[in-house]
């Protein structure tokens, strides 16, 4: 089966924080579909009766995976598979976590992901670890049946996860405890491997595949991983007649296949190794592209931010030049009012506004402000002042009524005036 890859490759799925950590939104850590085994890496081998060198087609049900997918939640992320339990955290190895949000949606077992190691970061960035390899406890019912088209020999029930690995190559599936890592020889074979070990059991079965319905039989044996000595069983067993020597075939495949994988031979065109690198190219041009996207959005918002920061700026300077032009007004205003009520109640002191001071005069004249608005006490104290200090007109006359007053009151004046 095609293994689960880390989703690495949208923005909006990904997200390094500002201590360099990795977080994914979501990724499928595990998928119910039918995978080989061999009987040893099955729970409880023996008793069940199994051949441990056999290969076996298991099916991780997706119902159990969905029963079990709570157990996925807050377990380690680790860089290989080690079982881990309270007693044996195995914290050298430990990279990260999943999240609390695991959810099964058919076909996949997701999750949210946190990688805390650098190194491991590094490992999915460049593609040499990026891919995700649960492990889990199960329970095997080796029942056989047929899922989605896919025959199984039986199925995995009452999956319990323990951990989830980075690896270089997954199988969404040693003991009680199973992974979801390949075994080296069930790695799926590069193109030029294949390509190398259809050549070689072509030449063994050249006459039958010239027969009527020997090509599809032959195409199908490389339809799924295996080993080179699986493949020599099962091309025995698909062409019966051409009487095939499995030991010689398997020596004949093993050959084959390590002549592909030779650096050295200068006729080796490894496809998969160009797919890779123009996948690895495409992914660091998209992050590149990423990156400067996100410097240019983080460039304006910071102008954007300096621009509002001087508009504000501007506003508080503003804001404190009115204030104090205001203060100096008022304190004008108040030295203004304690000059104008200084002849009537002498020097004021402790008033916060001229407005107060002019209600201080007022009050100390006795005149009503009830109803009056604060803006004409000013006007009133002038009023007063002015009546307050008038002067009274001379008299300059007297009346008749005091010219007989006079005579009255003294007689003989008029006779001294006429003596004198």
């Amino acid at each position: 089966m095609k293994p689960e890859i880390l989703a690495f490759d949208r923005a909006t799925m990904r997200l390094i924080d500002v201590d360099g950590r990795l977080h994914v939104k979501v990724s499928h850590i595990s998928k119910a579909a039918v995978n080989p085994y061999y009987g040893r890496e099955i729970p409880n081998c023996e008793g069940l009766g199994l051949d441990p060198d056999r290969i076996y087609q298991l099916l991780r049900d997706p119902g159990e995976l969905a029963k079990g997918a709570a157990t996925f939640n807050n377990i380690p992320l680790l860089n290989k598979h080690i079982a881990v339990s309270a007693d044996d955290p195995q914290k050298e190895s430990v990279v990260g976590s999943t999240g609390t949000d695991a959810a099964f949606v058919d076909p996949y077992l997701d999750n949210s992901l946190v990688i805390w190691e650098s190194a491991a970061i590094a490992g999915i960035r460049s593609g040499e670890q990026r891919e995700l390899s649960s492990a889990y406890r199960y329970v095997a019912d080796m029942t056989p049946g047929v899922y989605e088209g896919v025959p199984y020999d039986g199925r995995m029930t009452e999956i319990v996860g323990n951990h989830v690995a980075l690896v270089p190559v997954g199988r969404a599936g040693a003991d009680v405890l199973v992974s979801d890592s390949l075994p080296e020889e069930l790695h799926p074979m590069k193109k030029s491997q294949a390509a190398a070990a259809r050549a070689a059991l072509g030449a063994h079965l050249q006459p039958q595949l010239a027969q009527d319905g020997a090509l599809p039989t032959f195409r199908a044996l490389f339809a799924k991983p295996t080993t080179v000595k699986k493949l020599a069983e099962d091309a025995a067993l698909a062409f019966p007649d051409a009487k095939l020597d499995v030991a010689a075939l398997a020596k004949s495949l093993k050959f084959a296949l390590d002549e592909a994988d030779d650096p050295k031979d200068p006729n080796a065109n490894d496809e998969d190794d160009e797919e890779d690198k123009k996948k690895k190219a495409e992914d660091e041009e998209k992050e590149e592209e990423e990156r400067k996207k996100a410097e240019a959005e983080k460039k304006a918002q910071d102008e954007e931010e300096e621009e509002k920061k001087e508009a504000d700026k501007k506003a508080m300077d503003s804001a404190l030049k009115a204030v104090e032009r205001n203060t100096i007004k008022r304190m004008n205003d108040i030295r203004a009012a304690e000059e104008e009520v200084r002849p009537l109640i002498g020097s004021v002191v402790a008033q916060d506004s001229a407005e107060a001071v002019y209600k201080l005069a007022l009050d100390a004249a006795g005149v009503d402000v009830t109803g009056v608005h604060p803006s004409a006490y000013r006007a009133l104290v002038r009023m007063h002042a002015n009546t307050a200090t008038a002067k009274p007109t001379p008299r300059i006359a007297l009346d008749a009524k005091a010219d007989e007053d006079f005579a009255t009151r003294f007689p003989t004046a008029g006779k001294l005036k006429k003596g004198y």
